[in-house]
């Protein structure tokens, strides 16, 4: 009798019998595949769920009861179910890769000409910040690219805060006016204030 022929198969597969599950497989891998396939249209993932099914029977042989129905039914809710979880998993991932690139911004594309106006503003800049004088060169570098504040300015150089305060201020012109010596548009400078 076939069904207690395969009762006896899960309680060897259960035993760590390999030949057990190879046997098991050649008997209903044809009728466990199409539904897989069914479920997932898609050959490589059904092929996958039926052998990952049947890799993880050792693991699951304890769950099969024969008083609940016969091992082929057994095993097509196991194959159905693991191929609703891989379509389920299949359609979060993409739901997700769909939100993640509508909500990624977009890459800024520059033309050429924008980008040699970009390192010739950058020449600029840096040539203006290099006619400043030294303190207030170090207390703008301080503050803008380190990020300290200008209370821990005074403390890290040893001078009153009032004293940082102006430096900055006197900088911050000075970089103005070396800024428009250099030709730059202000107008953006003049929205950030």
């Amino acid at each position: 009798m076939r069904e207690d022929d395969d009762a006896e198969l899960v309680e060897r597969i259960g035993g760590g019998d390999p030949g057990a599950v190879a046997t098991l497989y050649d008997r209903h891998a044809a009728v466990l595949f199409p539904i897989a396939l069914r479920i997932l249209r898609d050959r490589a993932e059904a092929e996958d769920v039926l052998h990952d099914a049947f890799v993880t029977l050792h693991e699951r042989s304890g769950q099969y009861q024969r008083d609940k129905g016969s091992v082929i039914a057994w095993l097509v809710t196991l194959v159905r179910n693991a191929s609703i979880d891989r379509a389920r998993r299949r359609e979060r991932r993409s739901a997700i890769t769909h939100e993640v690139v509508a909500f990624e911004p977009p890459v800024p594309t520059t033309t050429p000409e924008e980008q040699v106006s970009a390192q010739s503003d950058r020449q600029r800049v840096l040539r203006a910040l290099a006619r400043l004088p030294r303190a207030q060169l170090d207390t703008l570098t301080l503050a803008f690219y380190t990020g300290l504040s200008y209370p821990e300015i005074a403390e890290r150089e040893g001078v009153p805060l009032g004293t940082i305060k102006s430096r900055a201020a006197r900088a911050l012109a000075a970089l103005r006016a070396e800024l428009e010596r250099e030709g730059l548009d202000m107008s953006a400078f003049d929205r950030a204030k």
